[in-house]
């Protein structure tokens, strides 16, 4: 079954607020570049050595006549660590920097192994900005699929990257935080994406942040008592054994993961290994046509 989506954008600061952490030639030649042309809301700013500045807004890749240097890289990705790269070693070593306010860098260069585990990374190649924002009604139609079923279904959402799932996710939480008879609702947001600017709609919320996800889902399985767990992207065998111990405990959960169809999710090994064991009760496919403005959802029981 197929549904349409339209989306409604709420202008926010979250642009200025990015690029006042960028050295000062570069965010004029940004806010410049962007106010001379007719661009949809910006959803990520990417950066990367010897080359020209690109944006994503509405799915599109939109290049710019910014050009970046390999210095200028590296002076950026001081600026975002406010001076200190290793306050922020361990995440690097995972492919990102948490900026606050839900923003997310990812981070890719020259990595150095030791025994096959990355120990550090140079000579910084690429970094990838991604702007938080609120869609109203982009989850209208996962909140009413959870209000029809009792909020007793558990439902896995897959996409692409990039498409929205976690502001789907976000969208959910404020639309929970209005139901008259609360819901008892986990949120874990390991790289504290979710939930920055929401703490209104956070008061009967237990959040984990920056916990290791399959730990934080076995704590919130074992001491908060929640009926429903959020969470975002799923990706190891770890992980995936958290949902399903908490699934075993009567737990239902709300779930992410990267797939472009149906078929490409039913061959992911952790995906599998849950839908051998009914941890979900149906797959919510998202998707958007390049410059579109529209949520399309597939939903397949399981």
């Amino acid at each position: 079954m197929k549904c349409e989506i339209c989306i409604e954008k709420k202008a926010d600061a979250i642009l200025e607020y990015i690029t006042e952490k960028f050295p000062s030639t570069l965010r004029t030649s940004i806010l410049e570049f962007l106010s001379n042309k007719n661009f949809p809301q910006i959803s990520e700013i990417r950066l990367h050595s010897n080359a020209f500045v690109t944006f994503i807004a509405n799915s599109m890749n939109l290049k710019s006549e910014i050009f970046i240097n390999s210095s200028l890289l590296e002076e950026v990705l001081r600026s975002l660590c406010g001076g200190s790269e290793y306050a922020h070693f361990n995440t690097i070593k995972e492919g990102y920097i948490s900026l606050g306010n839900g923003i997310r860098a990812g981070i890719c260069g020259r990595a150095t192994l030791e025994n096959g585990i990355i120990s550090g990374i140079s000579n910084i190649t690429g970094i990838n900005i991604r702007l938080p924002k609120r869609i109203f009604h982009s989850a209208d139609y996962l909140f009413s699929l959870l209000k029809k079923h009792d909020f007793e279904k558990s439902i896995i959402i897959y996409s692409k990257p990039g498409v929205g799932k976690t502001t789907i996710l976000r969208e959910l939480i404020y639309l929970i935080s209005l139901l008259e008879s609360p819901i008892r609702h986990a949120i874990i947001d390991s790289r504290e994406e979710i939930t920055p600017f929401m703490d209104e709609c956070l008061l009967s919320s237990d959040v984990f942040i920056s916990y290791p996800k399959g730990l934080a889902i076995e704590i919130a399985t074992k001491t908060m008592t929640p009926e429903l767990i959020i969470c975002d992207e799923i990706s190891s065998y770890e992980e995936a054994m958290a949902i399903l111990m908490a699934s075993c405990s009567g737990v239902k959960l709300i779930a992410t993961t990267h797939a472009s169809s149906f078929e490409e999710l039913l061959r992911k090994e952790n995906i599998k290994e849950l839908l051998s064991h009914n941890v979900f009760d149906f797959a919510l496919g998202v998707s958007r046509e390049r410059g579109s403005k529209k949520y399309i959802f597939t939903l397949d029981e399981l």
